[in-house]
């Protein structure tokens, strides 16, 4: 394969942060660099730690470029007239042979920068929160097809759902601490509201002019052609997981049932959904709910009353060990509230011999099998939730029946491979304008790679 400067646009690129969408960017970088491709991050101004990619930074193989700072980033998809003219400048530098878009939280003037050049095709991966409000608006908070901003009241509902919270860095040096985290969201919030029309239509106008558009599920495929993507545009191309994150380790035996929950506090991750089935279960029962995370987390499950604390338990969140870790998980529990993207918490599970007991959400189902790999629960419904890990707990052998059917072998390489074969297609009619490329694309030139399948 011929070597390629890569552009990839992600705000996040940090190997500490806990979300999959994030360790998959730098996951593909790894690889791109392993293919020899050179990568230049257009990322944000946040203090970062890179793991093993500092080696690869400090000899030349990545390059990082802050465009976007960390309160713009905050503020989502509001247009910045400096993020537009900061990319411009650093494309115009690097002189890409293609872009990858990650992310385009706070970036999206940037995108639309590299859209606006011509010069090279854009490609966007579609990653964890594709499909909610203010990333393309595929749906609102409540896992509806939004309609746009029809009124403030709607927008208001939708963007309380998204967590926004903590306080600014610039205004802890002017106001209490206590004081910025009452005030900050709301005016984040507020800002939204504003620009929420001027948003949505940028974000319209970006996904007509990708040129490639890579989904990792089929609910996403289907929603952004009914958003307005064009057909030929979306490739349904499922994830891998890194070889160093498959173990598949043998369980280690034990007289409770270790069930492990990695979502953090985030509200649609449904911590709380497992909080209150806790509450619900009967006394007796030899089980143990293990949520991973941090501090938030921590006083969380603490301040939860004595009824859940009975079989919910708080552990420190867990980096390069947790391949190894599956040992003693008899199943990942995934509660989401709204629809998913193909989580990597559910494919690293099954790549790992962990069966999942999940929400039966768009994003999620075609992954989990229900008493094939694990099982589906009706969303939001704590009770349904209880009966699920009670069963689990009285029934443990079809759980750990279902180990030998969690199983996942595609790599980061093969999801890198099948992206670049839609990327030489692309390389290919460069050089075409979009209705040359649209008419080739009619005659099976550029044709949708076909689902990868798990």
């Amino acid at each position: 394969m011929t070597p390629r400067t890569i552009a990839l646009f992600t705000p996040y690129f940090d190997a500490t942060l806990p979300s999959g969408g994030v360790q998959l960017s730098m996951d593909v970088t790894r690889e791109w660099v392993a293919q020899g491709h050179r990568v230049h991050v257009l990322t944000s101004t946040r203090e970062r730690q890179l793991g093993d990619l500092a080696e690869v930074v400090e000899r030349g193989a990545i390059s990082l470029y802050r465009v976007v700072s960390e309160e713009q980033v905050r503020f989502t998809h509001v247009p910045f007239e400096d993020v537009y003219e900061d990319t411009c400048t650093v494309l115009d530098a690097v002189r890409p042979d293609i872009v990858h878009i990650h992310n385009t939280q706070g970036m999206l003037s940037g995108v639309r920068a590299a859209l606006d050049a011509g010069t090279w095709p854009c490609v966007l991966t579609a990653l964890d929160y594709g499909l909610l409000c203010f990333n393309f608006c595929l749906h609102d908070g409540t896992a509806t097809p939004c309609t746009g901003p029809e009124s403030a009241a709607k927008c208001r509902q939708c963007l309380a759902r998204g967590g926004l919270r903590g306080p600014a860095r610039w205004a802890g040096s002017v106001m209490p601490t206590s004081l910025t985290r009452r005030i900050w969201p709301h005016y984040v919030r507020l800002e939204h509201y504003k620009t929420a029309s001027d948003a949505q239509s940028l974000m319209r106008s970006i996904l007509t002019d990708l040129d490639a558009i890579i989904a990792p599920s089929p609910g996403l495929a289907q929603h952004l052609v009914r958003y307005g993507a064009r057909q030929e545009q979306v490739h349904e191309i499922l994830y891998g997981v890194s070889p160093t994150k498959r173990v598949r380790p043998a369980k280690m035996d034990s007289l409770v049932l270790r069930l492990a929950f990695f979502g953090g506090s985030s509200p649609i991750k449904g911590l709380e959904v497992l909080l209150q089935a806790a509450a619900l279960l009967p006394d007796g029962l030899a089980l143990e709910l293990r949520a991973f995370g941090g501090d938030v987390e921590r006083r969380i499950i603490e301040t939860a009353g004595p009824a859940t604390r009975r079989y919910v338990r708080h552990f420190p969140r867990l980096g390069e060990e947790l391949a190894a870790a599956h040992a003693e998980f008899d199943a990942v529990l995934v509660p989401s509230q709204v629809h998913e993207n193909s989580p990597l918490v559910i494919l690293e599970a099954f790549a790992n011999g962990t069966p999942v007991i999940a929400a039966d959400q768009i994003g999620i189902r075609h992954l989990v099998h229900n008493g094939h790999n694990g099982w589906l629960v009706p969303a939001s419904l704590p009770g349904a939730w209880a009966r699920t890990l009670e069963r689990a707990a009285t029934c443990r052998d079809q759980l750990e029946a279902m180990r030998e059917f969690s199983v996942f072998s595609r790599t980061t390489a093969d999801f890198v491979s099948d992206v670049s074969e839609v990327e030489a297609a692309l390389l290919r009619t460069a050089g075409l304008s979009a209705h040359a490329r649209s008419l080739l694309t009619h005659h099976g030139e550029a044709t949708p790679r076909q689902p990868v399948m798990v």
